[in-house]
C-alpha cells in the first residue's frame, strides 16, 4: 500500500489496484452502503476478526516449552516474541533469557548475499589469511551464519563462519564464475553430530536418556550403535558426543523436558548449571 495522489482520478486507480492486491491475497473486502450525510455511498472495510489468531489454549507447562525455544534460539528480530505474546506467552516465566541469535543484522551478511546472487567473489581476512572466494551459498546452524564456496587459496570448496571474518569483505566482478553441478550446501555444512564432537570439553560423550517420543529421531540422528539401554516404556538411553559443550546443549534443550543427562556427573551438573542460569537462578 502506499500514498495516495491528490488528484482525484489517481487516487481512485490507486485504490483500485489496492484492493485487487488485497484480494489476490485472498483477503475479504466488504462493502456497505452508507446512511445520514453519506447517504447512497459505498465504503469498503476488512473485519480483522476474521484473521486474528483464536486462542490456542496452551497448558501452562506447554507456553513455558514455547518460551524455552524462542529464549534458545532467536532469529534476529522480534517476531518470536510477538507470536509468543499472541499466544498467551506473556504468562510463562519471564526470567527465561534468549541464549543463541542467528543475526540478520550482521554487517557481512548484505554483502554475502549480493555476491551470491551476483556471482561475484569475495575477497576477505579469515583466520589471519587474505581469502578469496567465489560464494555458492550461506546456511544458518545452530546460532550462526555459514558461508560456503570455492577458496582459492586453498584451492578447494571450504565453510567459513560468517562472525569469524576480519575487517572488510568486499565483492568483485560479477559473473565471475558458475556453481558447480550438484551443489548440496546443506552437506557441506557440519551436521549437529560433527559440531557436537568437534570441542575440546573434557568429556566426549554423555550418556542421555530420551523420552519414547524421541528415540526415533535421535536414532535417525546416531545410529542404533548409540543406544546403551532400552527401558519398557519405550524411552532409551543413548550415547552422545558432548565435546563441543556449546553444539550438546543447544540440542539437547531443542527436546526441552524429554531428554535428561544421566551421566558422567560432570556433565549432568553442567546442564543443572545452564538451566539455572535460564529459569534465572543465582
Amino acid at each position: 500500500m502506499h500514498q495516495y495522489s491528490d488528484k482525484d482520478e489517481a487516487a481512485r486507480a490507486q485504490f483500485e489496484r489496492d484492493k485487487a492486491e488485497l484480494r489476490e491475497m485472498g483477503i475479504v473486502i466488504l462493502t456497505e452502503t452508507l446512511g445520514g450525510d453519506q447517504a447512497g455511498e459505498t465504503a469498503y472495510r476488512v473485519d480483522r476478526r476474521s484473521y486474528e489468531l483464536s486462542d490456542a489454549e496452551f497448558t501452562q507447562e506447554e507456553l513455558m516449552a514455547l518460551h524455552l525455544a524462542a529464549s534458545t534460539v532467536h532469529l534476529g528480530a522480534q517476531e518470536g516474541e510477538t507470536a509468543l505474546w499472541k499466544l498467551g506467552a506473556e504468562r510463562a516465566n519471564p526470567k527465561l533469557a534468549q541464549q543463541v541469535t542467528i543475526p540478520f543484522t550482521d554487517p557481512h551478511l548484505a554483502v554475502i548475499m549480493g555476491a551470491i546472487a551476483d556471482r561475484a567473489p569475495l575477497s576477505f581476512d579469515y583466520k589471519g589469511e587474505q581469502r578469496k572466494v567465489d560464494a555458492y551459498g550461506m546456511l544458518s546452524r545452530k546460532g550462526f551464519w555459514y558461508l560456503i564456496g570455492f577458496d582459492h587459496l586453498r584451492d578447494a570448496q571450504r565453510v567459513f563462519r560468517v562472525d569469524r571474518i576480519d575487517g572488510v569483505i568486499k565483492a568483485g566482478k560479477k559473473d565471475s564464475y558458475k556453481l558447480p553441478k550438484g551443489l548440496d550446501i546443506a552437506k557441506m555444512v557440519p551436521t549437529d553430530t560433527q559440531m557436537m564432537a568437534a570441542g575440546d570439553y573434557e568429556y566426549s560423550v554423555a550418556v542421555v536418556r530420551v523420552d519414547a517420543s524421541e528415540v526415533r529421531g535421535v536414532t535417525r540422528e546416531f545410529g542404533a550403535g548409540a543406544i546403551v539401554r532400552h527401558y519398557d516404556d519405550g524411552s532409551a538411553d543413548f550415547e552422545v558426543p558432548c565435546s563441543n559443550s556449546y553444539a550438546f546443549r543447544l540440542w539437547l534443550f531443542a527436546m526441552v523436558d524429554k531428554a535428561v543427562v544421566v551421566s558422567p556427573p560432570e556433565v549432568r551438573d553442567l546442564v543443572m548449571g545452564w538451566l539455572d542460569e535460564l529459569a534465572g537462578v543465582s
